[in-house]
């Protein structure tokens, strides 16, 4: 069996000795109640394998009672938990360093005045620390629409003329600037060079050249595919190609112009500070 490391285990005399267990009686009744019910037991099989009765139990949490102290080692093994766990010790990784307790045990010799400058400095880097993430996120990143509808680099995916889109964010690059709009690739006729599930950029434009890589509505279905005039080519040898006929109705929507890596998308923390950027209208235009 593994041992716990000293830095996560408490004695019981190292309880009272701390006096952990002046904690009031609502805390040992919600680590019990909590962890049993995590551990599938119902309040009589937990007091038979404690030892108790089973209005002990309900007492500890129902916080009208504390366990003694001689059965609280047999608490923590039928509920799994440490020691630790039980009276909220905190774990070595959330204790402070040698280095914060000297900085902490420095600060308590300062003067009132000099506890003051302390914390203004503090709050002012901390400010910087903010502004710098809102300018960073300015500067990296820029707004742009993407279609809920997916194109199809398959059989075809419908694509109405009025489609939804919401509001994403990007990393800066070549290919996000030229681009109006990122859609989703829904299946696998053109790999290699496009994967299903991949997102795109599609610049708005009805002009193609031979050989370009584009998104198309068919007759209502939308399609990722290669321009080659007379039909739409898939790079995917084991998908035909799509002939076009007189009576079919095709609309260029735009040049595919490369994929978004996940890493061209903002973290959750830089996406709270993009949306608020969006709303002051800092973008560049």
């Amino acid at each position: 069996m593994k041992k716990e490391s000293a830095s996560n285990v408490i004695s019981l005399s190292d309880a009272k000795e701390t006096q952990l267990f002046s904690f009031n009686k609502t805390h040992y009744g919600n680590v019990i109640r909590d962890n049993r019910k995590k551990m599938g037991y119902t309040q009589q099989q937990v007091a038979d394998l404690v030892g108790v009765s089973k209005n002990h139990v309900t007492n500890w949490e129902a916080g009208r009672a504390r366990p003694d102290l001689n059965v609280i080692p047999a608490i923590c093994k039928t509920l799994a938990i440490s020691l630790s766990a039980f009276f909220s010790v905190p774990d070595a990784q959330d204790a402070l360093s040698r280095e914060e307790h000297q900085l902490v045990d420095d600060y308590r010799h300062l003067t009132p005045r000099d506890r003051l400058l302390i914390r203004t400095s503090i709050e002012k880097m901390l400010e910087l620390s903010e502004a710098e993430l809102w300018e960073r996120c300015r500067l990296s990143f820029l707004p742009i629409l993407h279609n809920y509808q997916q194109a199809a680099a398959g059989t075809g995916t419908p694509l109405d003329s009025v489609t939804e889109t919401y509001q994403a964010f990007v990393r800066k690059s070549k290919e996000a600037e030229q681009a109006d709009e990122i859609v989703t690739v829904n299946g696998s006729s053109m790999e290699p060079m496009f994967h299903h599930g991949q997102d795109v950029f599609v610049e708005h434009t009805n002009e193609l050249s031979v050989g370009d890589i584009g998104l198309f509505v068919v007759n209502g279905e939308g399609f990722i595919k290669e321009w080659a005039a007379d039909h739409l080519h898939s790079l995917n040898p084991e998908y035909p190609d799509i002939v076009l006929h007189e009576d079919d109705q095709i609309r260029c929507i735009g040049r595919v112009l490369g994929t978004v890596n996940k890493a061209d998308y903002p973290s959750s923390e830089e996406m709270v500070v993009l949306q608020e950027l969006l709303k002051e209208n800092a973008f560049e235009s």
